[in-house]
């Protein structure tokens, strides 16, 4: 054999060990992608799913994952711990598409869930399959009414760090939801529901083309149409006290429960991190919401939100933040409505000092002939206010 050959089967015997190294580095790393996968999509209580990368323009911003409701991938009447663990891992830039269930319709006042929803004029084969599984198999272990999704983990997220949750898209699950009154709750404790009743909830079916909800009053009047503006009422991340998990109704700086109606499709929430991973959750769906939410609940329905979760390191916030492309969101949040509102009028003065350069005192006088301050909800132990920062109103000292 001449060297020339020689070196020509040498050459070729390079290129077939070099494809086949190739060949099985992409089969080890299928088989690793699997592997660290199939806890999450071959359990039958946790399943999620890659659905591909996402763009923004010509930008991509990671991968989109679909997180279904089962019954390892919720809990019920709690929020989770720094110790729970996460159903899924995701990085700065990727999008969370999350199945949420609502608790109206399955909490145990409600008596049996589809004698229930059928007699508010629901057909059985629309009730959300769901809804009935995690009545039957999740444990509520929480005195919360709340059925809660996640908890998912932000790599390289620590205290500090915000976490940003952009509400991309929101669908209909079921064309129903439920309002309640219930247990001397709400803005009228002892007062209503009326006649010391345990509970007074109505079903509303849900018109998802013309975007309404047929409210029947009781006493044969007409029916009354409210306009639908879903949002997920409970949107958070885990807090770094384990008790203040023990119950899913009170928000607090981790977010949770703040039920803010402005924080729809197109919202941003920013929540300061406060445990290793953030541990990102959401539920609480509503169709619409009122500020004050003063029966206890909005109407309640279950939803399919797109979130977009974006870490941003160094940010310096205390408490939870809303922006829409309108507007910011000062939130304040306690027990005491009138610290409350102390809370949320300092949140602003912050934004507008930071955000603008005005100085706290020109803030306050501004704030007080422009800025409109709103209760967002009295009915969850911790209650809310926010202000309402128009961002026009600021542009002559920062133009878009």
């Amino acid at each position: 054999m001449s060297r020339a050959w020689f070196n020509q089967g040498l050459r070729v015997l390079k290129k077939f060990r070099v494809q086949w190294s190739m060949a099985i580095g992409l089969g080890v790393a299928v088989a690793l992608i699997t592997g660290l996968l199939s806890p999450v999509q071959s359990a039958p209580t946790r399943e999620v799913t890659v659905i591909g990368q996402t763009t923004t323009g010509s930008t991509t911003t990671g991968q989109t994952y679909y997180v279904k409701s089962e019954p390892g991938n919720v809990i019920w009447g709690e929020l989770f711990k720094p110790d729970s663990p996460p159903i899924l891992r995701v990085k700065s830039g990727d999008r969370i598409t999350m199945e949420t269930v609502s608790h109206e319709g399955i909490l145990p006042d409600q008596g049996e869930t589809v004698a229930f929803l059928t007699a508010g004029g629901i057909a059985e084969q629309d009730i959300l399959p769901d809804q009935l599984t995690i009545k039957a198999d999740v444990e509520k272990t929480g005195p919360g009414p709340h059925v809660i999704t996640g908890p998912i983990y932000m790599e390289g997220a620590e205290p500090g760090d915000v976490l940003e949750v952009k509400t991309l898209n929101i669908e209909y699950r079921v064309p129903y939801g439920v309002i309640s009154n219930r247990h001397g709750r709400g803005a009228l404790p002892g007062e209503f529901p009326e006649n010391d009743a345990p509970i007074y909830t109505k079903v509303i079916p849900i018109d998802k083309t013309r975007q309404i909800g047929m409210f029947h009053p009781s006493n044969g009047l007409s029916s009354l149409e409210i306009p639908l503006k879903p949002f997920m009422g409970l949107v958070g991340v885990v807090p770094a006290n384990p008790e203040d998990a023990k119950n899913s109704v009170p928000p607090g700086l981790y977010g949770g429960n703040l039920d803010i109606k402005h924080l729809g499709i197109g919202s941003s929430l920013y929540l300061p991190v406060q445990v290793p991973g953030a541990l990102f959750y959401s539920g609480d769906p509503h169709c619409a919401q009122a500020n004050g939410e003063v029966a206890l609940t909005a109407i309640e329905c279950s939803l399919t939100p797109t979130f977009e979760l974006t870490l941003h390191k160094g940010m310096n916030l205390a408490t939870p933040m809303g922006e829409t492309a309108d507007a910011w969101y000062a939130i304040g949040l306690d027990q005491d409505l009138d610290e409350a509102m102390k809370k949320a009028v300092r949140e602003y003065l912050r934004i507008a000092n930071e955000e603008y350069g005005l100085t706290k005192a020109d803030a306050l006088l501004f704030g007080s002939a422009a800025i409109d301050f709103e209760v967002s909800q009295v009915v969850d132990i911790v209650k809310g206010i926010h202000g309402v920062i128009p961002k026009t109103l600021f542009q002559p000292l920062k133009p878009q």
